[in-house]
């Protein structure tokens, strides 16, 4: 209502109203953007943020900007493990080891043959959570956390299966039944994250 949607408020409505939103927020976005480009021409930083674009992005995400290590991602990973002692535990605790592994040879080397700037921590988090940056406020740093569960139900009359990510939830399922050994794991991941589409599972 006070983005000026004056039509009765009914899911009939729902796209009247999206629209009606998005129109009032680009409305009052656009001229801010606006002056910001006028203001950053006058000293050619236009210019500079495409050439440097790695020195420039501090001065556009606020507070340090911390690259995402191995470190960090696991840290904030919250395996849903099966109980202790139980076959399926075992199971789940090898691909954790295996995403820690992983995750370290990612770091260390980078896997440069499989897309041309290499894969790194930072992407593999941005197709877990939809970002690929440390959270920059202290709110969401403290309650950043991403979810590992495990599917035990798969079983093994096909070739392969995938993980499945949920960006929003930053909740992601592995296969058991697919990763039992490090190669497996490494393949799987790889395949699903350079080729993987879109954040569809909610």
């Amino acid at each position: 209502v006070t983005c000026g949607y004056i039509g009765i408020v009914s899911l009939e409505n729902k796209d009247s109203m999206i629209r009606t939103v998005v129109l009032h927020s680009t409305l009052r976005v656009i001229p801010m953007l606006d002056q910001l480009r006028k203001g950053l021409q006058l000293y050619d930083l236009p210019k500079i943020m495409k050439t440097h674009q790695d020195l420039c992005l501090p001065l556009f995400v606020p507070g340090e900007y911390d690259e995402v290590d191995a470190a960090f991602l696991l840290e904030r990973s919250r395996p849903v493990f099966s109980e202790v002692g139980s076959a399926k535990h075992q199971k789940e605790v090898n691909i954790i080891n295996f995403l820690q592994d992983y995750l370290q040879e990612i770091e260390d080397s980078g896997i440069k043959d499989v897309t041309p700037e290499g894969l790194t921590v930072g992407r593999i988090m941005q197709w877990m959570t939809g970002q690929r940056h440390k959270p920059v406020l202290p709110s969401e740093n403290k309650d950043f956390v991403i979810y590992m569960k495990f599917n035990h139900d798969c079983d093994t009359q096909h070739t392969v299966c995938f993980p499945t990510v949920s960006a929003c939830s930053r909740t992601v399922t592995f296969p058991s039944a697919h990763l039992k050994t490090y190669t497996e794991f490494k393949n799987i991941l790889t395949l699903a994250i350079c080729h993987g589409q879109t954040f569809d599972r909610v």
